[in-house]
């Protein structure tokens, strides 16, 4: 059964405001185009919008953080990244960019991995998640909302529709590497990626960018923070 989690941006001690604390909710929400009802971003021009509505973090990941990290493997548990997804049933390597899910009365697609960052270290408070996180594939992805309804952890959540042969671990092994592979320096590649049905606008930009420059770009602020 997948389950379902919300929160509101707050105040931490962490050095920025969040919505990443969620709590579980067993009731049925309203999905709008840019979200769950109930759920905010606390920086809504990086997380969030019409193509970032919800975040989903395979389940099953958890107890390879926790062989990662141990002394603070009481922690890995889902929501911990501020999931509003998580399920045992799906995972990188069967999800696939474009997939289209019926989800109670609404229908979602995904549009792109998730970009992981500094934040997730601060609030795991484990050095290097984030990059870790980037160069093992185990980020999650997003949705974007194709029809609006009512949703929820009781609701039906079936796989309807593959547009796409990229999965999205492919995508995130060709943009950043993984586990010793680096990321691919192929202009085509990065065309073909470009191309990919369902692929976020902003992930086409990136895409596009490197096309034009010959450079892939930094992502070391991302990964490790604002240099203070």
């Amino acid at each position: 059964m997948m389950r379902v989690f919300t929160g509101k941006v707050r105040e931490t001690d962490l050095g920025f405001s969040t919505a990443i604390f969620k709590n579980e909710m067993f009731g049925e929400l309203w999905l709008g185009e840019t979200c769950l009802d109930g759920d905010e971003q606390g920086s809504p021009g990086i997380h969030g919008g019409s193509e970032r509505a919800l975040l989903q973090y395979p389940s099953i990941h958890y107890a390879w953080w926790q062989s990662r990290f141990p002394k603070r493997r009481e922690i890995f548990k889902p929501a911990l990244f501020g999931e509003n997804l998580s399920d045992l049933r799906w995972h990188e390597k069967n999800v696939h960019i474009g997939d289209i899910f019926r989800w109670g009365d609404a229908v979602i697609q995904v549009s792109q991995p998730r970009s992981p960052c500094y934040k997730l270290s601060a609030r795991t408070q484990c050095d290097g998640l984030a990059l870790m996180m980037q160069e093992n594939a185990r980020c999650g992805w997003l949705y974007r909302v194709l029809k609006t309804g009512k949703v929820g952890a009781g609701l039906p959540f079936v796989f309807s529709e593959r547009v796409s042969r990229v999965s999205v671990h492919q995508m995130m092994v060709a943009m950043f590497g993984s586990e010793g592979v680096s990321p691919s320096a192929n202009p085509e590649d990065w065309r073909v990626l470009s191309e990919t049905e369902g692929l976020s606008e902003r992930w086409q930009k990136t895409l596009h960018r490197r096309m034009e420059t010959g450079k892939i770009e930094s992502w070391q602020a991302r990964l490790l923070g604002p240099k203070t």
